[in-house]
């Protein structure tokens, strides 16, 4: 067998050559690769001998020439050995090669990057893994084992081997022009994203369908270091919790149902969040998945103490927050970070679709009717940030940085507003309700005056907002526009 060896990453390549040594009739070897393999005692011949010139280009041309490539690309034909014999040139059997490390230079300057884009490499493999039935392409010590055992199992290598190693070296060079595109791509562009190695859950949404995970660590990590396995709706809720959770800066936490905030609340510290949070709807909290925007500690693990809860999630958790939650064998521990992705996608029935990430500030808001009832920024974003969390049509009240009462998912804003008003009771009275999108009818002012809320934040923009207005300067209702909808399905 005649080999070619062009590698940038050349550990094990000699010890790889001096096993299948007796199969081997010529190493055909690039500058580099044939010091690498002189020193560690594996004669080679120059790859300028059998091309006749040397690197040109400061070493951006090396290999790529008609002697190399009609070596590696010849079939098994009369033909094709007629064409190659003619031009004094012979087949290669085995390709060794891997590819310059662009990983190192993805935050470089832009000369950097250009200058360690493989070009002479990713030919070599794709030319080498096209002809497969006939050349062995490898790239690495796992490559160089496999090998190796077919060499010592079967004394030659067999064309499944072939082809499967053709097929990686396909997968390495479409994931390294993927590295080079998303790090060129500095257009604000969309970028391109590999779902890889995806984990097989016990099922799906429901028990009849199949489900997957495929984390991508470049958006962020979710470590389960405790309890049972996570199944797909679990991924589900804490996802949401974590995105909740990244909206806060103050010490915050929250507790997801299906998807949505049941209870949320800020506090002095992580576990008078928690404490408030889970008083917000403790019926609700039955069975939930919880997340605060830090570390969890032995107060936040006595929230939950006497609470039936799937998943708690925080940065970190301190000794005695393992040593509490631990005791309990079912409940997933969960440590996250990251910021998650900063484009969002959903699979439709003809396609998918993106956008970028919601906005939930209130940057641009303006009092529109004042009384004599203030409310801090932070209230009126706290209540805001919920309802941006809560699936739409949603209406949430909040008193003090504390949900007390969530509507959400309705086909009717009104309604939603009716269910937010049922769910808080007497707490109603005080709070502030923010509506996920402009409300369209003052009727809603109505539900809310009769329930006492005092001050209502919305986008704004609907052609009846004057009506909602001077409904709202009727019940003496403070009234906020955000002037941005948020909603989320």
């Amino acid at each position: 067998m005649n080999v070619l060896a062009s590698l940038t990453d050349k550990s094990g390549s000699d010890e790889f050559l001096k096993a299948i040594n007796g199969k081997i009739e010529k190493i055909y070897a690039s500058d580099g690769t044939r010091k690498y393999l002189e020193e560690h005692g594996v004669r080679s011949l120059s790859i300028s001998e059998l091309t006749g010139f040397d690197d040109l280009l400061g070493g951006r041309v090396k290999t790529l020439h008609p002697a190399i490539f009609s070596g590696i690309l010849m079939r098994d034909s009369d033909e094709d050995k007629r064409q190659v014999k003619e031009k004094g040139y012979f087949p290669f059997d085995i390709v060794m090669c891997n590819l310059y490390d662009f990983s190192k230079y993805i935050n470089g300057t832009e000369d950097e990057k250009i200058e360690h884009i493989d070009i002479g490499g990713v030919s070599l493999l794709r030319a080498a893994a096209k002809n497969w039935k006939r050349v062995t392409v490898v790239k690495n010590r796992n490559d160089y084992e496999l090998v190796k055992k077919d060499i010592a199992d079967h004394g030659t290598i067999r064309e499944e081997t072939r082809k499967k190693l053709a097929l990686d070296a396909f997968k390495l060079t479409y994931k390294y022009d993927m590295m080079i595109y998303n790090s060129l791509n500095d257009a604000g562009s969309i970028k391109l994203i590999e779902l890889e190695n995806g984990k097989k859950l016990r099922y799906g949404e429901n028990p009849d369908q199949e489900g997957f995970i495929y984390e991508i660590p470049e958006y962020g990590e979710m470590e389960v270091f405790h309890g049972k396995e996570m199944s797909y709706n679990n991924y589900v809720d804490a996802s949401s919790a974590i995105e909740t959770a990244l909206d806060f800066s103050d010490p915050f936490a929250v507790v997801i149902k299906h998807n949505t905030p049941c209870g949320a609340a800020t506090g002095i510290d992580h576990g008078d969040a928690l404490e408030k949070a889970i008083e917000a709807d403790r019926e609700s909290a039955y069975g939930s998945v919880i997340c605060i925007n830090g570390n969890a500690d032995k107060r936040v693990a006595e929230a939950i103490k006497d609470l039936f809860v799937e998943i708690i999630i925080a940065k970190d958790f301190d000794s005695d927050a393992r040593k509490l939650i631990g005791k309990k064998k079912n409940i997933r521990m969960i440590k996250y970070s990251g910021n998650g992705p900063d484009r969002n996608f959903k699979t439709l029935f003809n396609g998918i679709l993106e956008q970028t990430r919601m906005n939930t500030s209130i940057d641009q808001m303006k009092e529109v009717v004042k009384t004599r009832r203030e409310f801090s920024s932070r209230e009126i974003e706290f209540a805001w940030k919920i309802a941006a969390h809560c699936r739409s049509n949603a209406v949430v009240l909040t008193k003090n940085c504390v949900t007390v009462g969530v509507g959400a998912g309705q086909t009717s804003r009104v309604e939603a507003t009716k269910i937010a008003c049922s769910r808080a009771g007497e707490k109603a009275k005080g709070s502030i309700m923010a509506s996920d999108a402009y409300l369209p009818f003052s009727d809603n002012v109505d539900v809310a005056a009769v329930n006492g809320i005092s001050a209502i934040v919305e986008p704004g923009g609907s052609i009846r907002d004057q009506d909602v207005i001077e409904s709202c300067q009727k019940h003496e209702i403070s009234l906020y526009f955000t002037g941005r909808r948020v909603f989320l399905h």
